[in-house]
């Protein structure tokens, strides 16, 4: 049975994200939580000690309950369904938290970057780029708005489609979207709040951002980036139907 229908599907291309609600179970929520808990140097009863704490990363995505989220629940399937079945490279979500900062000034990015690309801090090797198809971003906390959402730019997968198919993939630096486009040419960013067990789906040429957390809770999300299998012999071609690949969603 599927699990996406035409209406999401169309979305998704329109846009370059879909969130769906309460794809995970509560015991499956509850039990990732517990992994990332057990890893995070605060008082999960006292509040007061989650503001500037850590670690941003407190397990492992190999760890089975975080695993799960994606691999043993209808995660992988809803991607299978755009991309093509048997198409994606098996993988695991990775934990990525934002503590509460403690104080109330926030602003709205105006820029994001794309993934993928070097940075001083980020472990891609300088002169690649790491390719991705679609990425899923998990959140098992309830995220509210201004709460270090996982933010998007809507439209910005065509953007770059149209960039790319005239430009290097090497010519952003960082993946930057500073380095391709104006203020006045990014599209408003898009919050992804929601709560615990929401899934955001996101195209793998998307530009987004982390945001601040002045909120109360912990921005407990958890993201897994994929690619096709074939993802080296296709990675640096930009078809002119940018949906060439995707054999669910054409």
């Amino acid at each position: 049975m599927a699990n996406l229908s035409m209406v999401d599907k169309q979305f998704f291309k329109d846009n370059g994200y879909l969130i769906k609600r309460s794809v995970l179970s509560c015991d499956q929520v509850e039990a990732a939580r517990n992994s990332l808990w057990s890893g995070i140097d605060a008082d999960r009863d006292d509040p007061s000690t989650w503001v500037g704490a850590g670690p941003r990363v407190p397990c492992s995505g190999s760890d089975p309950a975080i695993n799960a989220t994606v691999n043993e629940s209808p995660v992988f399937s809803m991607m299978e369904e755009m991309v093509g079945h048997d198409q994606l490279q098996s993988g695991v979500p990775g934990p990525h938290l934002v503590f509460p900062s403690g104080d109330d000034q926030w602003s709205e990015p105006k820029h994001g970057h794309l993934d993928g690309y070097y940075t001083p801090t980020n472990g891609v090797p300088e002169g690649t780029v790491g390719y991705m198809t679609l990425n899923v971003t998990i959140y098992v906390e309830d995220i509210a708005p201004r709460g270090g959402c996982f933010t998007v730019f809507p439209g910005t997968h065509k953007m770059a489609h149209e960039y790319f198919k005239t430009k290097s993939l090497l010519s952003v630096r960082g993946g930057s979207s500073q380095e391709i486009w104006s203020d006045e040419e990014m599209p408003k960013a898009v919050e992804f709040t929601g709560n615990r067990g929401d899934v955001c789906f996101w195209h793998g040429q998307m530009v987004h951002s982390g945001t601040k957390n002045v909120n109360e809770n912990i921005r407990m999300a958890l993201i897994g980036r994929f690619r096709r299998k074939d993802s080296s012999d296709i990675c640096f071609e930009t078809p002119e139907d940018m949906w060439k690949y995707w054999e669910g969603i054409q």
